[in-house]
């Protein structure tokens, strides 16, 4: 038996040191920079084809906004960047003129963006029984003849206009053509966040046939997908025309950039060489990412589809040696790929679209309930957000200060907190603290009245327990961004969606310490309330709660400071106030907006704490004193 198993192993390590094993590139590895849109994604991975097939590289990509990929290839951190969107970055000029990054060429310069809106806006749509509702709507002002045709949920007396990507120079200068055909007056200015946060809002108002004006460029798998239509604007004169937003926003520049480092290295002069020729164009682009989302393809299957398809860029891109090296590679199945040691022998067959679908399905099907949760929420903090506005900045800070000192018993640190928060105003960032802080009061409020009961209830049951804490413990180690994706679909972009995504998770904490407090109160304290004829109602009231208080105190300062971690990340689906003022300054790369806005941020969460943690120590004091 044992000389067989012996054997067995043998064997096995025999078949397994024949596999040939993948050896790493001796030229090294080329980092892409990832902006996070299809196109840059796309171009990565044909460049990193040609790169690995011909010249013996491995390749990379490291992710970021489109200013972070553009600070990585300054620093050389990111060797290649295939799209430079040049008038999206305000530095790129004068970081190409300083010397500072190697231009090699267009990608290419037939791009379009603008305002989009669908068809079915302007013409209807028979098949889908939808009517024009806006028949006249041509050029970008004649959207202020209809502001209730594409009404803002948060304020319904006017308009939404979705605009850039927060932190693209075509963002202001979209806020600059806002106020220049005077859209400022009936509509509002939504800036989403993120590019996934925009999408999302055009493709679920596309489902529902719903009317949506909003920024979007080319080439792009979604306007490859959906029927829209570019609004009219005046004809592009000069830079400072443009860049006033009176023009149109004309074809842009979308360059290879590389690092200096990269470019200077000898080893790179071939790969270089081929990036100077490496020229393509928006409609081979949205070509390509047409069939990526027809043939479920992954970037990497895209780009070998593209290679084969348009065998003629072969050809101006690459010596007649490198294309045919090119073109065997591509003949061979996998090329030099992995060979099967590094492969995972299991694929599951999940498909990710159906998914999608389905839950965009549910999403359109009940669109009137979650319409009106939307509503309800949007009322709910702006009706919190009214108060707070409503009180003037210094009564504000006053009770911050008799509230700190009151419940920490020390002037000197009541005196700091309110010259803290006094500082928030004073560097300009009240209004948003209000918006921020209406988020997390209705957050935590929710929370609250979701958190207790519940964690009641699985205190008093051990089944209950056993169904929800799996679930528990699977919202609290679930990545935060995922809350984000539901959020979207079913409630769209602003507060409401905020509030949903911040609440599931900041409730955890509110749960199982109200939980774990009352199941940590002495049995036989209970069991002398039931001697003396208390009922459950009674028992639970009068003594579990108020024995249980420091924890639930707890519980709640807990829940408090997961809301206030939530604030950068819901503004990403367009949450307004200072997390979207951190977001800006991070895109933008603007360290001193970024920096003063997180030290805003910061102290509120420690003035939040403090109070609450006062209040803690207080039930404790309270708790012992019995």
């Amino acid at each position: 038996m044992k000389r067989r198993s012996l054997a067995l192993v043998l064997a096995m390590l025999t078949m397994l040191l024949s596999i040939p094993v993948y050896a790493a590139s001796e030229k090294g590895t080329i980092t892409f920079g990832d902006a996070g849109w299809e196109s840059n994604k796309f171009h990565n991975a044909v460049a990193g084809k040609v790169a690995k097939e011909v010249y013996d590289y491995d390749w990379e990509e490291t992710p970021g906004s489109s200013a972070v990929v553009h600070e990585g290839l300054l620093i050389g951190e990111i060797d290649v960047q295939m799209e430079e969107w040049t008038d999206n970055l305000p530095k790129y000029l004068a970081d190409l003129d300083a010397g500072k990054l190697q231009e090699l060429g267009i990608n290419f310069d037939d791009n379009y963006q603008g305002i989009y809106v669908p068809r079915y806006v302007i013409e209807g749509d028979p098949e889908r029984g939808i009517e024009p509702t806006a028949p006249d709507l041509k050029h970008i002002r004649d959207l202020k003849q209809y502001p209730e045709v594409f009404a803002d949920p948060e304020n319904p007396s006017k308009g939404r206009m979705y605009g850039a990507i927060t932190g693209w120079e075509v963002d202001n200068i979209l806020q600059r053509k806002f106020a220049h055909y005077g859209l400022d007056e009936s509509f509002v200015y939504f800036s989403p966040g993120s590019d996934t946060a925009l999408q999302t809002a055009i493709i679920d108002a596309y489902d529902k046939g719903e009317p949506v004006a909003a920024y979007y460029w080319e080439p792009t798998a979604l306007l490859g997908m959906y029927d829209m239509v570019l609004l009219e604007d005046e004809p592009y004169r000069d830079e400072a025309a443009f860049n006033a937003g009176e023009t149109e926003l004309p074809p842009m520049r979308v360059t290879v950039g590389v690092s200096n480092a990269f470019y200077d290295d000898p080893k790179n002069a071939d790969m270089v060489q081929f990036l100077e020729k490496y020229h393509t164009s928006s409609e081979l682009t949205s070509e390509a990412l047409a069939y990526m989302e027809e043939n479920k393809a992954n970037y990497e299957e895209t780009a070998e589809w593209f290679l084969k398809e348009h065998d003629e860029l072969v050809d101006d891109w690459l010596n007649e040696e490198d294309a045919a090296t090119l073109r065997e590679a591509l003949d061979e199945k996998g090329g030099k790929g992995r060979r099967s040691i590094y492969d995972f022998p299991v694929q599951l067959p999940i498909d990710f679209t159906a998914i999608d679908k389905s839950v965009r399905d549910f999403s359109v099907k009940h669109d009137g309930f979650f319409g009106a949760v939307t509503r309800g929420l949007t009322d709910f903090v702006n009706a919190i957000q009214s108060v707070l506005e409503f009180i003037p900045w210094f009564v504000l800070i006053a009770a911050v200060f008799f509230a700190t000192w009151k419940l920490l018993g020390k002037i000197s640190t009541a005196l700091l907190y309110a010259v803290l928060l006094f500082l928030v105003g004073a560097v300009g960032y009240w209004d948003m603290m209000n918006e921020t802080l209406a988020i997390i009061i209705a957050s935590v409020l929710i929370s609250l009245l979701l958190g207790f009961p519940l964690g009641v209830l699985i205190s008093a049951s051990e089944r209950a327990d056993r169904i929800v804490r799996p679930i528990l413990d699977t919202m609290q180690t679930m990545p935060v961004f995922v809350y984000l994706i539901p959020a979207l679909l079913f409630f769209g972009l602003g507060k409401a969606p905020g509030v949903i995504a911040t609440t599931i998770y900041a409730v955890v904490p509110m749960i199982r310490l109200t939980s774990l407090g009352i199941r940590g109160i002495d049995p036989e304290v209970v069991e002398a309330s039931v001697a003396f004829g208390s009922t459950w109602m009674q028992s639970l009231l009068k003594v579990k709660i108020p024995q249980a208080l420091p924890t639930i105190m707890t519980g709640i300062n807990q829940t408090l400071m997961m809301a206030i971690s939530m604030v950068v990340t819901t503004s990403m689906i367009g949450v307004r106030g200072l997390g979207m003022e951190v977001l800006d300054g991070v895109n933008k790369i603007e360290i001193g907006r970024g920096l003063i806005s997180g030290i805003a941020v910061v102290i509120i969460a420690v003035i939040l704490d403090r109070i609450t943690q006062g209040f803690v120590k207080q039930s404790e004091v309270k708790h012992d004193g019995r």
